[in-house]
This record gives structure tokens, C-alpha cells and sequence, in this order.
């Protein structure tokens, strides 16, 4: 989703939207930077970093989560959607193709974007929850890396879906084992070394305008 639908990464942006509301203090935005910086270098462990991020959400309602990820996304994501991105969609749509949105974040992130972009469809990362209480634990894997692949195997066994007629557009050189896996890996907006792998199979290339979609 993040720098393959929209220009803005969403973890970082929810953590600014959160202390503006007074709900994280500033130094917890700035180990964000920090984390997102250690997460490009590669030398972030994911699952530790995912564990605390969610430990801090415990006892917080699935209902709260997605009253906070609905303003948020209003406030700081609905404008950074590439037009690109929703014309390709629509291009997949009209050739009858289903849709689907994959991310390693929680639903509550993913859903305010794939709800304005009609996308039912959503393979997220997996968080436990007791009577709509969040219990700060993880389901793993995450929805990332290998973990990300074997996410996408299950969906598209319950669904009937072909991964090796299907497409998948990522920015991120941790998705290899996915584009590896379907017929149509497509970089977009891709990291360096995702750029560098794409280049080096020959798979197609794609670098959006940062022009929205919802202006």
C-alpha cells in the first residue's frame, strides 16, 4: 500500500497524527523516524519492532482503532493516493480482473484506503482481539517477506485465484518472494534494491507522479 497506492508511509503518518492528538508523546514519533530508517537499511527487526508497536495498543477497542484510522486517513493519507495508482486499479477492473489489497500493516490501517478505492478485499497482518479488545499479541507470521507469500498462497486457495496469471505491484525489495511466486511482478516507485533486482529479471518498472487522486 505504502509508496504503491500513496506517496505517504502510513505507520509514520498515523504516529505524527497520533501526537497531534496528544496520544503518543514526541519521543515516541522520533524513534519512529529513526525505526523507518533501520527498517530501509535492512537492519530492523520487524517482528520486535511490530510486537512493541502493538503492545501499546492493548485494551484498545477494534471500534476506537477504526474511528482513529478513519480520521486519520482523512486528515493525512486521502490526498497522497497517487492518480496513477487508482487508474491502474480501474484498468484491472475493466479487463475483469479482482482486486486486492496486501500490506504487512493491521486491517484498521488498510481498510479507510481500500474502502474509498471499492477494494473488498484485504490480506493484512493479523492481530489478536478478545470481544473487540485488542490484546497487544501478533498472529505470525506477519504479512511480510516469506510471510507476505505464504499470506497470498492462502488467499488466493480460498478464493480460486491463479497467483501465476495474477499481478502484484510493490515498492519494497522485502516483497521479492512474492513477485517471485506470481506472473506479473511489477516494481512501483520501487527502493533501490528492489530497482536493481527488477532491472536485473526484467520485470516492468513504474514510477508514479505525485498528483492525487482526491484533491
Amino acid at each position: 500500500m505504502d509508496h504503491t497506492i500513496t506517496w505517504a508511509n502510513s505507520g509514520l503518518s498515523s504516529v505524527k497524527f497520533a501526537r497531534k492528538q496528544g496520544l503518543v508523546p514526541a519521543s515516541h514519533l522520533v524513534r519512529s523516524v529513526f525505526k523507518i530508517i533501520l527498517y530501509r537499511l535492512s537492519l530492523l527487526d520487524i517482528e520486535q519492532w511490530y510486537e512493541k508497536n502493538m503492545a501499546m495498543l492493548s485494551g484498545t477497542s477494534l471500534n476506537d482503532m477504526d474511528h482513529f484510522c478513519s480520521l486519520w486517513f482523512e486528515k493525512m493519507m486521502k490526498k497522497t493516493i497517487y492518480r496513477e495508482a487508482v487508474d491502474l486499479i480501474q484498468s484491472h477492473r475493466d479487463r475483469g480482473h479482482r482486486v486486492a489489497v496486501i500490506s504487512n500493516s493491521p486491517c484498521f490501517f488498510v481498510k479507510p484506503v481500500a474502502d474509498i478505492l471499492d477494494i473488498p478485499d484485504m490480506i493484512c497482518t493479523e492481530v489478536e482481539a478478545k470481544d473487540g479488545i485488542l490484546t497487544g499479541r501478533l498472529v505470525k507470521p506477519l504479512c511480510y517477506g516469506d510471510g507476505k507469500r505464504a499470506y497470498a498462497l492462502r488467499w488466493a486457495g480460498l478464493t480460486g485465484i491463479d497467483l501465476s496469471q495474477s499481478y502484484f505491484y510493490t515498492d519494497s525489495f522485502f516483497d521479492i518472494p512474492l513477485m517471485k511466486t506470481v506472473g506479473h511482478p511489477v516494481a512501483t516507485n520501487p527502493d533501490i534494491r528492489l530497482r536493481r533486482v527488477a532491472l536485473a529479471y526484467g520485470w516492468p518498472v513504474l514510477t508514479f507522479a505525485r498528483v492525487s487522486a482526491f484533491e
